[in-house]
């Protein structure tokens, strides 16, 4: 996962593996970057080739972590994985 802050929006690009063995690292990642300053979260999803129901549960509570703050939330370039985990918990990001 590659994090960085821009103007106050945090960009987030997913790796390619998206397993629960990088959710609890992932996770703590996150936690160091998120703030209510934030003026928005941009998730890039496009590498995304693996991904299963633990790290989405972790994305979607961040997503819920920014409804919460009132900080706009958007994903960009769903790969078809992530599309099958929607499916599964009939939610979409």
């Amino acid at each position: 996962m590659n994090i960085r802050t821009e103007n106050g929006i945090l960009l987030i690009d997913l790796p390619s593996e998206c397993t629960i063995v990088k959710t609890e690292a992932d996770t703590e990642k996150l936690r160091s970057f998120v703030s209510e300053e934030l003026k928005k979260i941009e998730l890039n999803a496009e590498a995304v080739e693996e991904i299963d129901t633990a790290y989405f549960q972790m994305l979607m509570s961040l997503k819920a972590t920014a409804a919460h703050h009132k900080i706009p939330f958007s994903v960009s370039g769903m790969s078809h994985e992530i599309r099958k985990v929607e499916e599964l918990y009939g939610v979409r990001f």
